[in-house]
């Protein structure tokens, strides 16, 4: 819960300042996964799942693990998570289609 606040919290101070929230749909494992990507300018602020049906004890540890190498990278050319290749290859693909890269 508290990181979803701090989450919440970087977005609306984001949207405040000009930030731009583009949304993007991947294919995960059991069915589209969607995000919210947070831009400001060309950086990734911030990216919100607002979808996933994948399993939750797979796929919510995977999501937040490649939120933070998508976000320190600046890139979706991230590696995979282990034991979460699908769920992994929807959420970069959503992130790609939300940034247009």
């Amino acid at each position: 819960m508290k990181k979803f606040i701090m989450s919440m919290l970087v977005v609306l101070s984001a949207v405040a300042f000009g930030a731009e929230v583009k949304e993007g749909t991947g294919l995960g494992y059991a069915d589209d996964i969607k995000v919210a990507v947070t831009m400001d300018g060309d950086k990734i602020v911030a990216i919100e799942v607002k979808e996933n049906s994948d399993t939750p004890g797979i796929a919510n540890p995977a999501i937040e693990q490649l939120t933070k190498k998508v976000i320190e990278a600046q890139s979706s050319q991230v590696d995979t998570v282990a034991g979460a290749t699908y769920t992994s290859e929807g959420f970069l693909e959503a992130v790609n289609n939300a940034t247009g890269k």
